[in-house]
């Protein structure tokens, strides 16, 4: 059954005031130290954090819109174009960096070698972001902007249907499909969870007690985040698939246009998800929110005798002069 347009717009709303805050938040605590800014773990975090609060307030303010009103916030082309553009492009940015940057944990801790050089930092680091941005920007560009789409603007759908023109190009749709959503899912997933048991084994390996509560920030990071990649992304995206090899539209219908709006959740929730890993969030939080409580400066008060007892001393110094 679908769900009514009225009901995503609330499930969209709700999540999106408090994922902004947490967004700028996050990007403040990160970029006012030069330490975190300029650590090499911090970079996929904050383009992450960019790319997300980018996408919160444009895509999921016009698509918001769309659900309560029924039509798109400005019935012309230009608009419909810079819709679908922002919306495909940052989703997918965002399960690429995500997929980066399962693996790049692993690079910085077990070989944190591969960074030890200019050149190889740039090969091994900067090199795959720079890829993970402008490789769907290029996508996206040649996609929905360049290729020629016979497909009309519908105002009265989302993005005014103009993401119809990837579905319109079958073999366009299942790379889109594999390479862009169930390949990154795997990546996640995979990288994620066997990072964590990697760890833990390391430190079994080499007879240390192991501490859970040094590794609950970890998993409480990559848990959920695979959890979201895998119920809501994968399931969506192998029927994406499966609709771009040929399979006929109307199966499971209903699931896919109500799956495919939960989509918006992976970003939303992966920002929530990036707060707990950041050092020190929890002090640097309550000196943001809490800074009215600070203790206000008060001069001790000076006692009635000995400020009569200067007041005459004044008076007799002036006198005297």
């Amino acid at each position: 059954m679908a769900v009514s347009l009225i009901l995503h717009s609330w499930l969209l709303l709700v999540p999106l005031i408090p994922s902004v805050i947490v967004a700028i938040f996050s990007l403040y605590h990160l970029l006012s130290s030069q330490a975190l800014r300029t650590a090499l773990n911090n970079h996929v975090i904050i383009l992450l954090l960019c790319v997300g609060l980018i996408s919160s307030v444009t895509d999921y303010v016009w698509t918001g819109y769309f659900y309560r009103t029924g039509i798109a916030l400005s019935s012309t082309p230009a608009f419909c174009l810079a819709w679908v553009f922002v919306s495909a492009s940052g989703l997918v940015i965002a399960y690429l960096l995500m997929a980066w940057a399962s693996i790049e944990r692993h690079i910085l801790i077990f070989y944190s070698t591969w960074f030890a050089t200019a050149r190889k930092r740039f090969f091994f680091h900067y090199l795959p972001l720079i890829i993970c941005i402008v490789w769907p920007l290029i996508f996206c560009c040649v996609t929905l902007l360049i290729l020629p789409c016979n497909i009309p603007f519908s105002y009265s759908n989302k993005q005014c249907a103009r993401y119809s023109c990837i579905f319109a190009i079958g073999w366009i749709a299942l790379m889109d499909s594999i390479f862009h959503y169930i390949l990154p899912t795997f990546i996640v997933v995979i990288f994620s969870v066997v990072l964590l048991v990697r760890v833990i084994y390391q430190k079994y390996q080499i007879h240390q007690r192991v501490e859970w509560r040094n590794y609950k920030r970890m998993a409480f990071q990559l848990l959920p985040i695979s959890a979201l990649y895998f119920c809501i992304s994968f399931p969506t995206m192998i029927l994406y698939a499966a609709y771009s090899a040929g399979v006929p539209r109307t199966v499971a219908a209903d699931y896919f246009l109500n799956s495919i709006f939960l989509c918006f959740w992976i970003i939303l929730f992966t920002l929530f998800a990036i707060v707990p890993s950041l050092p020190q969030w929890r002090t640097k939080c309550t000196k943001l929110f809490l800074f009215w409580r600070a203790k206000r400066r008060v001069n001790p008060e000076i006692p009635l005798p000995t400020r009569l007892k200067a007041g005459r001393t004044n008076t007799a110094t002036f006198t005297h002069q």
